[in-house]
């Protein structure tokens, strides 16, 4: 028998194994909070663009300005990077303007926005706009 000696605690392969695998997995668990914090910034930058297109598409609707204006930039200027324009659609049925808006960055993606839309005629009966 050994005389004196009993086994107690690790040796140190075994520590030195167990502070590798750790090392790993931490390493491992950084790179993955690093990805879903970039994939989350991506969605929420996404959903700002579709967000700003929508609302400049309505805006624009509901003061007729889509008569008139085809682009231009946001006022607020936490969006001062973003530019939209606004392009009218032949739908080929009389009184009825397809409007499409689309809005970009340079750095920050694109998004767009579409509609259908009622002209009605203009008095005398002429069709269209």
């Amino acid at each position: 028998m050994n005389a004196g000696f009993s086994k107690r605690g690790f040796t140190l392969v075994e520590v030195l194994v167990a502070v590798f695998m750790l090392g790993v997995a931490f390493t491992a668990l950084v790179g993955a909070l690093s990805g879903l914090t970039r994939a989350e910034r991506a969605v929420q930058e996404k959903d700002l663009v579709d967000r700003l297109a929508t609302r400049k598409l309505e805006e624009l609707i509901a003061t007729e300005a889509w008569r008139s204006e085809s682009g231009g930039s946001f006022d607020e200027a936490r969006h001062s990077d973003y530019t939209w324009s606004l392009e009218q659609v032949d739908t080929g049925v009389p009184n009825v303007v397809g409007l499409r808006l689309e809005v970009t960055s340079l750095n920050k993606g694109e998004a767009s926005a579409e509609t259908l839309l009622y002209d009605p005629p203009a008095e005398g009966g002429a069709t269209g706009p």
